[in-house]
C-alpha cells in the first residue's frame, strides 16, 4: 500500500503531465531543449539509493542542501519510480511524457509497490568536485561514490516521508494566482525572493496552468481550444504560470509568506 506522501506526490505529478497535455507542448520542448546537454543518469534498478553519472556509481546521502547550495545543473534522471519495502525498483515512468492518469493505474502496473518517488535534476556541487546533488521527492540530497562513503555518512531513507506543513498546497482553482492552504489563502505577488532567503522545502505543485488575465480563473481544455478566425485568442487575455517548488522564506513565518516557484522565479507569496 502507497503511503500518504507518495499518493500526493503521485497525484501532483500526474497532474503535471496532463497539464503538459492541455496546455501543448512547448514547455515540455523548452526542458527538452534546456537538457540536451545534460547527462542522463540511471537509477539502480536493485536499490532506489543509487544511480550512475559517466559511468560512475553514486549512493545518495541524507544530507541535503538548500536550493542556495546548488552547483551548476550536470545531469537528469526525471523518472518516478514505484518501489517496493526493499528499495528495489519496480517500475519508472519518465516524468515528461507519462501516460497514466490515475494512481490506480500505476497500482495496477505494479501492485506490491509501497513508495512512489519523483528523482529530477541532478546538479554540481557548488565549489567542489566531490560530491552531486539529486532532486528528489522534493529536497536536494548529496550523493557520492562507493569510494567516498564513510561509517559516518547515513544513506537515503526512502522510507521517510516528508509532510507538507498544515496540509498540501494547492492552485485555488478560482483564481490561479492564489494558494490555498489548509483554508489560507496565499497570494502570489510581484515580489522576488532569492535563492539565499530560501528556508526549508515545503511542498511541490508542479502545475502548468492557463487562466484569463482579467477573472484570474484557469481556462479548460475546451477555453483553450477557442480562437477566431484570426487565430487569436477569443477576445480573451491569457498567461500561462509553471508552479513547481514552495519554500519557507527565513525569517518569515509560513503563516505569513512562503516563496512559491513560478516559471521558474521564486515569488512571495502572501497570506490573505
Amino acid at each position: 500500500m502507497m503511503n500518504k506522501c507518495g499518493k500526493m506526490m503521485m497525484a501532483l505529478l500526474v497532474a503535471f503531465a496532463v497539464c503538459f497535455s492541455l496546455a501543448g507542448c512547448s514547455l515540455q520542448d523548452k526542458i527538452k531543449e534546456y537538457s540536451s546537454n545534460k547527462e542522463q543518469c540511471y537509477l539502480d534498478a536493485e536499490n532506489v539509493t543509487q544511480f550512475s553519472y559517466k559511468g560512475n556509481d553514486y549512493i545518495i546521502l541524507e544530507d541535503s542542501v538548500s536550493n542556495g547550495g546548488l552547483g551548476e545543473w550536470v545531469g537528469y534522471i526525471r523518472q518516478l519510480t514505484a518501489i517496493d519495502e526493499a528499495g528495489k525498483v519496480l517500475i519508472q515512468e519518465n516524468v515528461e511524457s507519462a501516460t497514466f492518469h490515475t494512481l490506480a493505474d500505476l497500482a495496477e502496473k505494479a501492485p506490491e509497490a509501497v513508495y512512489i518517488i519523483p528523482f529530477l535534476n541532478v546538479y554540481a556541487a557548488p565549489n567542489a568536485d566531490t560530491y552531486l546533488i539529486v532532486d528528489v521527492n522534493g529536497e536536494y540530497h548529496k550523493a557520492i561514490t562507493h569510494e567516498k562513503l564513510k561509517d559516518t555518512d547515513i544513506v537515503f531513507d526512502f522510507k521517510e516521508t516528508k509532510q507538507s506543513i498544515n496540509g498540501s498546497f494547492e492552485v485555488n482553482p478560482a483564481n490561479a494566482t492564489q494558494l490555498l492552504c489548509g483554508g489560507t489563502v496565499y497570494q502570489v505577488t510581484s515580489d522576488v525572493v532569492s535563492n539565499d532567503k530560501l528556508g526549508g522545502y515545503i511542498d511541490i505543485l508542479a502545475e502548468s496552468i492557463t487562466f484569463d488575465t482579467e477573472t484570474k480563473i484557469p481556462l479548460s481544455k475546451e477555453d483553450l481550444n477557442k480562437i477566431d478566425w484570426n487565430g487569436e485568442n477569443a477576445g480573451q487575455g491569457r498567461e500561462q504560470w509553471f508552479y513547481t517548488d514552495v519554500y519557507e522564506i527565513y525569517g518569515t513565518d509560513t503563516t505569513e509568506a512562503v516563496a512559491v516557484k513560478v516559471n521558474n522565479i521564486y515569488h512571495i507569496a502572501k497570506r490573505q
